[in-house]
């Protein structure tokens, strides 16, 4: 039974970050076949850089660094991390994603390289989380979960940002080496701080595997709008091939035949409206997405109130800063507010996370502080206010365009007072009460109906929105 544990701790979040960037890819869904060979190709990957990494060791001395009883010196380490480390497995990626994917036909837009590039990641991921789980143990595989695996998951749908954009650019070096400088920077760092062992190495490594997600989570966004240009866009192109013309050919279409083999990116069209020669790279190069703006918004699906109970009690009230962004990003998008979804998201979690870290430190330091029970119960309910107010704002706009949609929806200040005094509720059980587990768990599922309500109502909204899409084509 051990076993089992130790197997679904190191292979779990691997699979499931990969089976959410497959189904990332909205309008043409990679075949099974790339997609486990993309995976497979990424836990191959991680044979070679473990090998080099080991040779890396020997030759600078530093076979006890990865347990801690290495005394070496300062530059040492640094120069082990981002060139022992971080060059050696993002190099690997990059050429087993280069050598094998690159070229494949089925690699027929941009976007493909973030879904090639983060199921590469993932396999690589996985099969790295086999020999530190195996080894270490649960602990070890529990760490890893919130820092190593997103990390390399999320460089390598960077790596792919960048490779789908080289395949259909004319620089295509310029924008390699772009996507393998930045995911080297950005590992090596993060390699800096887990070697350091430092107090606040801690704070480096999950401010990078942040930044990681963060930068992985724009690149995706960003090629999503290429994607969506490329299938509704109603430009039309001719294929000419021995003197005939065929055609119209849509976007979509050129996407199909690259896909089939039937077209390659070198290849010409010429545009039906203009006349102009164009080749399929210059077609489907980035700024085909300035086209995104006139499209017609397609109003996104709801979310069922059950699986968000589940994914809110599983998370233990995680979700909601998820569910807060993506909230805003649904907004956002269909109605064009003027909004950074990122950054209010950003901005929350900081308010929210980072004073825990903070009063932990002072609070360590002044262990025998008279009014330290005071300061823990006041920052509690400090923290339940910023998330609340938070959930106010981002209410109050949904609120707004809800009522010009569908009548008798939630009550903006109930919705939020129930939500503080429950999130307050929470941060106060003292965890070593009996059956703290159990009352814990209870007060999250009650938050969580409480944010469910909403989430009814936003599915009656997005669900009229489409009806009048439908009714106005």
């Amino acid at each position: 039974m051990e076993i089992l544990k130790l197997m679904y701790l190191a292979a779990g979040p691997g699979i499931a970050l990969a089976v959410y960037i497959y189904y990332s890819d909205k309008w043409e869904p990679k075949s099974k076949v790339m997609v486990v060979k993309a995976f497979l190709l990424g836990g191959l990957a991680c044979f070679p850089a473990a090998y080099a990494e080991t040779v890396f060791q020997k030759v600078l001395g530093l076979e006890g660094i990865l347990n801690g009883n290495s005394s070496d010196m300062w530059w040492q380490k640094v120069f082990y991390a981002f060139i022992g480390v971080a060059l050696v497995e993002e190099l690997c990626k990059f050429i087993f994603l280069k050598g094998f994917i690159y070229d494949d036909r089925e690699f027929s837009e941009p976007f493909d390289g973030i879904v090639f590039g983060g199921i590469l990641g993932c396999g690589f991921a996985t099969v790295e989380n086999f020999f530190y789980v195996f080894r270490l143990g649960q602990e070890t595989g529990m760490l890893r979960l919130f820092t190593a695996v997103p990390s390399h998951v999320f460089l390598g749908i960077i790596l792919g940002y960048f490779m789908g954009r080289a395949k259909f650019s004319f620089e295509p070096e310029k924008e390699l080496w772009k996507g393998l400088v930045l995911v080297v920077i950005l590992h090596g760092i993060y390699d800096t701080a887990a070697f350091s062992r430092a107090g606040w190495s801690y704070f480096v490594i999950f401010g990078m595997v942040f930044l990681s997600i963060y930068f992985g989570l724009r690149a995706k966004k960003d090629l999503e709008k290429h994607s969506a240009v490329i299938e509704f866009s109603p430009a039309q192109f001719m294929l000419v091939k021995k003197g005939i013309k065929k055609g119209p050919l849509h976007l979509k279409d050129i996407r199909c035949l690259l896909s089939e083999g039937k077209l390659s990116p070198e290849d010409f069209l010429i545009a039906k409206k203009s006349g102009k020669t164009k080749s399929v790279k210059e077609i489907f190069s980035s700024k085909i997405i300035s086209q995104y703006k006139g499209l017609t918004k397609i109003p996104t699906q709801g979310q069922s109130i059950s699986f968000f109970l589940i994914l809110y009690g599983l998370t233990f009230g995680l979700y909601f800063y998820f569910w807060f962004l993506r909230n805003y990003r649904k907004f956002r998008n269909h109605k064009g507010i003027k909004i950074n979804p990122e950054l209010k998201f950003l901005e929350l979690l900081i308010l929210s996370i980072i004073p825990y870290f903070v009063l932990g430190m002072i609070l360590g330091k002044l262990m025998d502080f008279p009014f330290q029970p005071f300061i823990k119960v006041s920052l509690d309910w400090i923290i339940a206010g910023i998330q609340a107010a938070f959930l106010f704002l981002q209410l109050r706009i949904i609120k707004r365009f809800l009522k010009r949609r569908i009548k008798g929806t939630f009550n903006v200040p109930a919705i939020v007072l129930q939500y503080f005094i429950l999130d307050g509720s929470i941060k106060m059980l003292p965890s070593d009460m009996s059956y703290y587990l159990f009352y814990a768990i209870i007060l999250i599922l009650f938050q969580g109906v409480v944010l469910a309500l909403v989430q009814e109502d936003l599915n009656r909204y997005w669900q009229q929105e489409r009806r009048r899409l439908a009714l106005t084509k």
